[in-house]
């Protein structure tokens, strides 16, 4: 998990946790700010989250400011958070990375005419295949262009690999060409 998610799900959890606490009485504005910080402190000692510990230090430094509201403050930053995390950009690198966690390899990424058919990890080679691949997706990460992936391997395999590709609420998956051990998939925005 990035750091981005690992911050998306401690701002959720630590507001949830709040609001949770607001339907048992009204709570003031110290009271917020003081269950907050104890959320927190649990993230900053925590193994689970150590790409969210300095922001999440940050949060704890802010919230025991006078007069500061670090429930205000967490809403902006999951909102944030939510958009960065929800972008086409951040959702082809989490299908990426699950691709990479259930086959056992390293996706690599090539144009069409350097690809190195010999270059696997693993059982497998997985390949995002593009002239460009930062131009199929613009500044705000939306996916402005199709890209393409590649995959070489054990029909086993294959059929796993078009299971993580298919199962994308994201993208549309085209099949440009199949063989018993090639597929090619060509990726668009839903």
């Amino acid at each position: 998990m990035n750091q981005s998610q690992q911050l998306l799900d401690v701002t959720t959890n630590a507001l949830l946790h709040l609001e949770f606490k607001k339907l048992e009485k009204t709570l003031s504005l110290a009271e917020r700010n003081t269950l907050l910080i104890h959320f927190l402190k649990r993230i900053v000692k925590s193994n689970q989250y150590r790409g969210a510990k300095k922001p999440a230090r940050q949060w704890l430094s802010l919230g025991r400011q006078s007069g500061a509201d670090l429930e205000t403050i967490l809403v902006r930053h999951h909102e944030s958070l939510l958009q960065t995390c929800s972008s086409d950009l951040y959702r082809f690198v989490d299908l990426i990375q699950k691709i990479e966690a259930n086959l056992e390899t390293k996706v690599q990424y090539s144009q069409a005419h350097r690809i190195d058919l010999n270059a696997r990890y693993g059982r497998v080679l997985v390949c995002v295949v593009d002239e460009d691949l930062t131009s199929s997706f613009d500044e705000d990460g939306l996916m402005i262009k199709s890209t393409q992936m590649l995959f070489i391997g054990q029909s086993a395999d294959k059929e796993l690999f078009s299971q993580f590709v298919e199962e994308s609420t994201y993208f549309q998956s085209v099949v440009a060409y199949e063989d018993e051990m090639h597929l090619r998939v060509e990726l668009f925005r839903m």
